[in-house]
């Protein structure tokens, strides 16, 4: 391909100036050579005869398939650069020349089919990417080996470093957010199975009873539950319960909370909102975090009486922690414990024994009467 010009009046500059075509010869079927033009080009203003040059051996070039071996080697500037790719643009667009095979293959493959594409666990992976830079170039990883951590335990450590800085939600949302959409795990080569909300949580208890000197002798276990105002077809939790504030229309779920005496978080979970109070403590037990400090003190579990079974208090026992809280049963078989202090046991003959009753005014009988189920010796 190559530049023919001839003169024609300029209508921007309203002088005669050279209008170029870009043409290509050939021959025809009796071997003479003729040419046929592929583009009108116009006017080129401001452009030298180099330029010129340039740029028709470019395209040639182009169309012959040779864009990368002769480009490079050609030192174009941006300007004239920028005039090739135009022009080259036009003659793919009008479709003036055959491009050869090796083109139209590169093409081909190109080419995307959108409705056949799929995916399979698509992660984020920039924020994650440079907050793992930052941490190599502090050396995290290097400090934390010369302490004796496992290679493991570093990885888990990078993993939550990252996580809380990219995702700061709470420790459930982080850990969703970890196993469905962010790829930390392949950066830190942690196993994305091994991710579970009790590893920060375990943490977490263990450095707070450290920072504070705490021993955890007595643990506080309850539930409670809310409702959703949507339907939540979808939920696998959200079930129809018996809700604690009286809305039997909703679906719940359960949320169930392990404090110590000072209030830190021991232990959560979320159970089906179809779950009983009194079913939930096994669960509880197996993943209770009870061993936070160098202690060999049996932490006292307190309870209520919804989660006070039989047999609940019987599992309490077996795992070797003692409990308080109120009996489902009227006690009737009790007894002081000796050598302790103090001791005293309110019986219902102490209470009347020691009540000071007037005779004139027998309310109080009756009141005790109907509230301990016990008829008083009047005499």
């Amino acid at each position: 391909m190559y530049f023919k010009s001839s003169i024609r009046r300029n209508p921007e500059t309203q002088e005669s100036d050279a209008y170029y075509r870009l043409v290509e010869s050939y021959r025809n079927y009796n071997g003479r050579v003729c040419h046929t033009t592929i583009l009108n080009v116009g006017f080129l203003s401001g452009i030298n005869v180099e330029q010129i040059n340039l740029t028709q051996k470019v395209l040639t070039n182009r169309a012959l398939g040779k864009v990368d071996l002769f480009e490079s080697s050609l030192n174009l500037d941006s300007e004239t650069l920028k005039e090739i790719d135009f022009l080259w643009d036009r003659i793919i667009k009008e479709k003036r020349i055959d491009l050869p095979d090796e083109l139209t293959k590169e093409k081909r493959k190109r080419l995307i089919d959108v409705d056949t594409l799929k995916n399979k666990d698509v992660r984020e992976l920039g924020i994650e990417w440079m907050s793992f830079q930052a941490l190599e170039q502090l050396q995290i990883s290097q400090f934390l080996q010369t302490l004796g951590w496992s290679e493991e335990k570093i990885q888990l450590t990078i993993t939550q470093i990252i996580s809380r800085a990219c995702y700061p939600a709470s420790e459930l949302k982080t850990t969703s957010w970890i196993k469905e959409n962010s790829a930390v795990c392949e950066i830190t080569h942690y196993s994305i199975e091994k991710i579970t909300k009790d590893k920060l949580e375990q943490h977490l208890s263990i450095r707070t009873n450290e920072l504070f000197d705490l021993e955890d002798k007595i643990i506080l276990y309850d539930l409670t539950n809310t409702y959703f105002e949507g339907e939540k077809r979808n939920s696998k939790l959200a079930k129809y319960g018996r809700s604690k504030e009286k809305r039997s229309d909703a679906k719940l779920i359960v949320l169930a909370l392990v404090v110590n005496q000072e209030g830190f978080l021991k232990y959560s979970n979320i159970f089906e909102g179809n779950t009983s109070d009194s079913s939930s403590l096994p669960t509880i037990i197996e993943n209770l975090r009870l061993q936070t400090s160098e202690t060999n003190n049996k932490a006292l579990v307190v309870l209520d009486a919804g989660i006070a079974t039989d047999k609940n208090l019987e599992l309490i026992e077996k795992n070797g922690y003692n409990y308080v809280c109120v009996s489902r049963s009227q006690l009737k078989d009790y007894k002081a414990i000796e050598g302790t202090s103090p001791q005293k046991i309110a019986t219902r003959s102490y209470l009347v024994e020691n009540l000071q009753y007037d005779k004139r005014d027998r309310i109080i009988i009756s009141n005790i009467k109907n509230r301990f189920r016990f008829t008083p010796d009047l005499s």
